[in-house]
């Protein structure tokens, strides 16, 4: 009998594929069985989370931010579009007999772009630009010296702290994000509460409490892919305070490396509404997007990396606030 190579090949195929599924089912189990029961077997496995920094190594991140913000009152509608790229890198300067793990972070460059409706463009670039714009003279300023050194324990809790300078908040957390005390598996959740302070329209401040909750999604390969969502608990009916909380509300994917103890990447999105935040006719819109990747890791064996970097704030400036304007 005469087969064609195209022939030939689909009966071998059929040939594999009917001795895979009898050589499966001889104890009872298929392919797919197996793959099921592996799975299950993925979700129900408990793992502990924790950072597991070493004395000497330096972590860089290449940080982006992307924003903008649209708010119409009484028909006039103005828009601020704003972009931030930048390294971040922490230095491990320290461990102690408990475990505590000691890191200082600064800035050594920023590429920093914004752009108001009625107003021309601004940018600033740390390494090629001499001086900075007056929009970015604070920013400026935070280039290659230290920000923030912290102690904090392998889950995250923060056990001392020493801001030279107030850092951006960008509803991000602290500097390290907190992982759960226990043991966690595949859907596990838990929280990491917070409080953020906003100004009423006569003058005095409001606390608002607010957690982030945390929720262990799926683990692949030794990577903890972890959600987080931002939920306000004190309630809320006032559009304007609304509005000033809408850069706090932050959504999105954290991966983290099990084994290495470390964020890998971390990606958060804004996209937020408020009506009537300035009267009956007024509106605001903001949507942004965070991303953090790790670049590099390298010991104290192998030297300091050539710059030491830090997060640099995602806003024009440190202290921005939406451009609302009459």
């Amino acid at each position: 009998m005469n087969l064609s190579f195209p022939r030939l090949l689909v009966l071998i195929g059929l040939a594999f594929s009917t001795t895979t599924a009898t050589t499966a089912a001889d104890d009872g189990t298929t392919l797919t069985d197996q793959l099921q029961a592996a799975k299950r077997k993925v979700t129900a496995q408990e793992v502990t989370l924790r950072y597991k920094f070493k004395k000497g190594e330096s972590l860089i991140w290449k940080v982006e931010h992307l924003g903008a913000t649209e708010t119409t009152i009484s028909g006039n509608t103005q828009t601020s579009e704003s972009r931030s790229i930048s390294t971040k890198v922490w230095n491990i300067t320290g461990v102690d007999s408990k475990g505590n793990m000691t890191l200082t972070h600064s800035v050594a460059n920023v590429d920093m772009w914004q752009k108001l409706s009625d107003r021309p463009e601004v940018r600033y670039n740390s390494k090629k630009d001499k001086q900075a714009p007056s929009e970015y003279q604070q920013v400026a300023k935070t280039i290659g010296v230290p920000l923030a050194t912290i102690t904090f324990s392998g889950d995250g809790t923060v056990v001392q702290r020493d801001n030279s300078r107030r850092p951006a908040n960008l509803g991000l957390g602290d500097l390290v994000m907190l992982l759960p005390p226990k043991p966690v598996k595949v859907g596990s959740r838990w929280h990491e509460p917070a409080e953020i302070r906003i100004r009423e329209k006569d003058g005095r401040q409001k606390t608002i409490k607010t957690r982030k909750q945390y929720t262990l999604k799926k683990i692949e390969t030794g990577i903890a892919t972890i959600t987080v969502e931002t939920q306000v608990l004190t309630p809320i009916n006032n559009s304007t305070i609304k509005s000033q909380l809408v850069q706090q509300l932050t959504n999105g994917t954290i991966k983290f490396d099990i084994d290495a103890g470390r964020i890998l990447k971390k990606q958060m999105e804004w996209d937020e509404t408020v009506v009537g935040f300035n009267g009956p006719d007024s509106m605001m819109k903001y949507v942004a997007r965070y991303t953090e990747e790790i670049q590099d890791a390298t010991s104290a064996s192998a030297g300091p990396p050539e710059q030491t970097v830090a997060e640099t704030t995602a806003r024009a400036t440190p202290d921005a606030e939406p451009a609302i304007r009459r």
